[in-house]
């Protein structure tokens, strides 16, 4: 009976520490919107705001912390360089060719709109210097780092603490981080919600595949940001059921 409270309860403290980092994410985003973004130029304006991520990220590691632990014990150290590197290309192959796939899926199946991000576009379209704040902050400070360590990182352990280490909780574990890294993109639609989900859950997979290690998801998550900020810069069409 006591194993069982105690196991209830850690299943309940790992639940209200993801809640209480995604509810720090939100707070910075409101604090950095209404008292920094207002005094930096407009290019600058969302990829300034996109490093509220790392009110997550922090709250994250102070709770991690707690239990003497860091991001460091949970996959942020040096990894196996040659599996890493192979798991960084995999994923990219990977999450690029699925979701092209999802994207054809859901044009023949849906009513749903393209996956949205004129937003960036707009952002960055004859000014490289935004492109250049947008590869630095959003790509690499923002969705590299700052979503691998708290969505492949923060949210995946704790919810591996809910669902339990054998396959079954990992299984629920990967598709739960999913969820919630795909609900944070609604900005970009319901395509956008799947795709991303989708991505996820690739991504999750190449942490665990190189050894329950950080890098390889954050490289690949970087190039692929990349890649695609670059073509949108460019003027170039992004492919797949992308506008």
């Amino acid at each position: 009976m006591t194993t069982r409270m105690g196991s209830a309860g850690a299943r309940l403290v790992a639940g209200v520490q993801i809640i209480t980092a995604i509810a720090a994410m939100f707070t910075a985003s409101g604090l950095i919107g209404t008292f920094v973004t207002p005094l930096v130029p407009e290019y600058l304006r969302t990829p300034v705001l996109a490093l509220a991520l790392w009110g997550g990220v922090i709250a994250g590691g102070l709770m991690l912390g707690l239990s003497k632990r860091g991001y460091n014990q949970i996959g942020f150290s040096a990894p196996h360089w040659s599996r890493c590197l192979l798991w960084t290309v995999l994923a990219v192959v990977i999450c690029q060719g699925g979701a092209l796939l999802i994207g054809v899926a859901i044009k023949s199946l849906t009513d749903w709109p393209p996956l949205d991000v004129s937003y960036i576009r707009t952002s960055i379209a004859g000014n490289p210097a935004a492109y250049a704040a947008w590869i630095v902050l959003v790509v690499w400070g923002s969705a590299a780092f700052g979503e691998e360590l708290l969505a492949r990182g923060f949210i995946m352990n704790r919810l591996q603490s809910v669902f339990g280490q054998g396959l079954a909780g990992t299984a629920l574990a990967i598709a739960g981080q999913a969820a919630i890294f795909g609900a944070l993109h609604a900005i970009q639609g319901p395509t956008g919600v799947i795709i991303t989900a989708y991505v996820g859950i690739v991504l999750a997979v190449a942490y665990y595949a190189s050894g329950r290690n950080l890098w390889a998801p954050i490289l690949a998550h970087g190039i692929m940001d990349s890649l695609s900020l670059t073509a949108m810069f460019l003027g170039l069409p992004l492919p797949g059921y992308i506008t």
